[in-house]
């Protein structure tokens, strides 16, 4: 038993050892890196790919002995790629917009027990959580986290190891929000830990709410929006006087969950406003006030 036991473990160190080192795209657009969080492990690559825009991917802080990084990322500098070769937290900004455009890089060092596969059922109505690993040996456990935004999690439960490697969670109160992520946190019983890639859930019974924030409001010359989209695409967003007489427009890219578009409104006089925002067959009118 001893034999086979020892064998099952040196086959899972071979396998984190060997396992396939992976890209994540990061795509740049007005105005956001998306994904703007990333869980990846050592020795993975991000990959900054150009939408639309003029963009810089620049570090503001890397882990003790990586290299910083200060590219344009633009229609002439449309690709830029960076190994992961230190594990910590990577922080990074764009130049031209360091207030709306900013992103995370969150690196860990593989577990001897690694996650082999992690989903959720998009098609339940409850978040089914499903995720494998290579063994149970050394886990601790495992902390699942949830977010609003995909960017800020919390923990909602802990789930012990098993024999069977492999696991499931149904979260039933997830937040009052249209989309969901989630993530999983192993922790072995060193205290060591790694995280999973982040997995969004839809949630059917919540309204099409097409605009979810927006700010600052009052506004001086520039509008930050938090937006849902179901599909790939890109919104269109209307400036109109209180009189209704068009203004000016933009148009803001759109992925599937929770987006960031700025608009820029230019100089106008103190009074009411209002947008009128498209995306499909959604259309939402919005009041904003000039100051």
């Amino acid at each position: 038993m001893k034999k086979i036991f020892l064998l099952a473990f040196l086959i899972s160190c071979f396998t984190a050892a060997f396992a396939q080192h992976k890209k994540f795209t990061v795509k740049v657009s007005n105005f956001q890196f998306l994904p703007k969080t990333v869980n990846a492990k050592l020795l993975d690559t991000i990959v900054f790919v150009w939408v639309n825009g003029s963009h810089t991917a620049t570090s503001t802080s890397v882990p003790t002995g990586a290299p910083t990084f200060n590219k344009p990322i633009n229609v002439s500098h449309k690709r830029f790629k960076y190994a992961l070769k230190k594990t910590g937290t990577y922080n990074y900004r764009c130049n031209i917009h360091p207030a709306q455009m900013q992103g995370i890089v969150n690196v860990s060092q593989a577990l001897t027990s690694d996650l082999t596969s992690f989903d959720v059922d998009d098609a339940s109505v409850n978040a089914p959580l499903n995720w494998n690993t290579t063994s149970s040996h050394d886990i601790s456990y495992f902390s699942v986290q949830r977010s609003i935004d995909g960017n800020n999690f919390t923990e909602i439960a802990k789930v012990q190891p098993d024999l069977s490697n492999r696991y499931k969670f149904n979260d039933n109160n997830a937040a009052p929000s249209k989309y969901v992520y989630y993530q999983i946190q192993t922790v072995d019983t060193k205290g060591n830990s790694q995280l999973s890639e982040i997995r969004m859930f839809t949630q059917k019974a919540e309204a099409n709410k097409l605009i979810t924030s927006i700010g600052p409001n009052p506004a001086s010359n520039h509008l930050m929006l938090q937006f849902n989209a179901d599909t790939e695409g890109s919104m269109t967003v209307k400036l109109y006087n209180q009189s209704g007489v068009f203004i000016t427009q933009t148009q803001m890219s759109a992925y599937k969950g929770l987006n960031n578009g700025h608009f820029h409104l230019g100089d106008l006089s103190p009074g009411t406003y209002y947008i009128v925002c498209t995306l499909g067959r959604a259309t939402e009118k919005h009041t904003i006030i000039v100051k």
